[in-house]
């Protein structure tokens, strides 16, 4: 009986915390966050000094840990936490919104927005307001066997509503918002008819998008007033097609073609991988920061793999995969759909948004601008991967527990608004 009761108070104090491997991780990734930054911000010295854009980064993410703070302590038991993503997707709307008419031209496109002094891309903003909302619809709507057809279909309007606003910015982030929704609709047990609808569904929506745009130019490339009153009426068709068109090349033809703006990108990311290695050339000895367009940011894996080589390289991807590995064995503690839904689904949104990256410096798709996840240099990004942190383990330490018995039950919350937490997880067996 005191061993029991020993056992019960050490597990107490231990969930006063969170889950300490979901915090491992997240201390590994600032600590490489804050070393491969300023190994990779060369090309930002010039303009802000050698400690300024290191001082910049480091200052975001003590706001990003400050935001994580506060998230983890909210209880997601109560309405607040509701009303609280209510909250965030209308402010993500109007953000949205407002970029389309008022924002700022980065890499041929109308992206983001300056908030005292940083940086906030609302595409950053969609991808956790879709996973938040689309966890908080399922968990509504959970019955015995699967979802309600109710709530597929309001998580499939969520999901198209944003990707919407998001696809003028770049077509990745509307495939990773839809990539995120499938992979929620899959965790939360939506009937495999249902699954294969909302798919085709997704299909024949983007490739109506980009029937509606293969005939529109080229975004214009720099930031005057009339060139972003351009940009914001144009599309970036032309560029998509370009990088596929390149993605298809063999190695000869990469080779044969000289180092103009169009290619230099991924040309100097095969370099910087290639004089990585196996080992690596250590931090702070990168060649290829220095010409590598973006290597703070949309190409920081080259350079990690380039300093660290490809023991780094396998090291880092090891990590996002653990982290969702261990959301996944959280949610299975958990007792109700809600809490189980939401820590997945901001590790699959994390382990997306990653892999994503790494495939594209790795030339495994086509380019497309994504940060990796809490390293890339950034504003509204690494705020929200913190906020994400702070859900994981909010959720562990308040959610992930079973009942006395050590049994779950499984009531059918049948739409029921007042059991809109209390629905089954899908995620344990019976």
């Amino acid at each position: 009986m005191d061993a029991d009761l020993n056992t019960a108070a050490k597990a107490k104090v231990k969930n006063r915390y969170g889950d300490p491997w979901i915090w491992g991780i997240y201390c590994t990734l600032c600590l490489i966050s804050v070393v491969e930054a300023f190994s990779a911000s060369i090309q930002q010295v010039g303009t802000a000094g050698i400690y300024g854009p290191i001082s910049k980064h480091v200052i975001t993410l003590l706001v990003g840990v400050l935001a994580l703070f506060i998230v983890q302590s909210i209880s997601f038991k109560t309405r607040l936490f509701r009303w609280c993503i209510i909250a965030f997707a209308l402010i993500t709307i109007g953000a949205l919104i407002y970029v389309m008419e008022h924002g700022q031209v980065i890499n041929n496109a109308v992206r983001s927005l300056s908030l005292f002094g940083f940086s906030v891309q609302p595409a950053e903003l969609a991808k956790l307001s879709t996973v938040l909302l689309v966890a908080m619809i399922m968990s509504r709507y959970q019955e015995p066997g699967g979802v309600r057809t109710v709530g597929v279909v309001l998580s499939a309007i969520i999901v198209l509503f944003f990707g919407g606003f998001t696809y003028k910015q770049g077509f990745t982030n509307t495939a990773i918002l839809m990539s995120i929704s499938l992979s929620m609709m899959l965790i939360g047990g939506v009937q495999l008819k249902k699954f294969v609808i909302v798919l085709l569904v997704y299909g024949i929506v983007a490739a109506g998008y980009m029937k509606m745009r293969e005939s529109d130019e080229d975004a214009i490339p720099n930031g005057t007033a009339t060139e972003m009153a351009e940009a914001r009426n144009t599309d970036r068709s032309a560029t998509r097609v370009n990088r596929l068109e390149r993605f298809d090349w063999n190695e000869d033809e990469c080779l044969a073609h000289p180092l103009t703006d169009k290619y230099k990108q991924e040309q100097y990311a095969y370099m910087a991988r290639a004089h990585g290695g196996i080992l690596g050339v250590f931090p702070g000895n990168s060649r290829e920061s220095s010409r590598l367009p973006l290597a703070f940011s949309d190409y920081i894996y080259s350079i990690i793999v380039e300093e660290m080589g490809l023991v780094g390289g396998i090291a880092v991807l090891i990590l996002y995969l653990a982290l969702l590995a261990r959301a996944g064995r959280i949610a299975q503690r958990c007792t109700r759909a809600f809490p189980a839904l939401l820590v997945l689904g901001v590790a699959v949104m994390i382990t997306i948004q990653a892999l994503s990256h790494i495939a594209i410096n790795c030339g495994m798709v086509p380019v497309s601008g994504q940060p990796l996840p809490l390293i890339s240099a950034g504003g509204s990004s690494i705020v929200v991967i913190n906020i994400a942190f702070g859900i994981m383990i909010g959720v562990s330490k308040n959610a992930a527990q079973r009942n006395d018995n050590g049994k779950v039950e499984h009531p059918d919350s049948g739409g029921d608004k007042s059991k809109m937490l209390e629905a089954a997880n899908p995620t344990q067996v019976n």
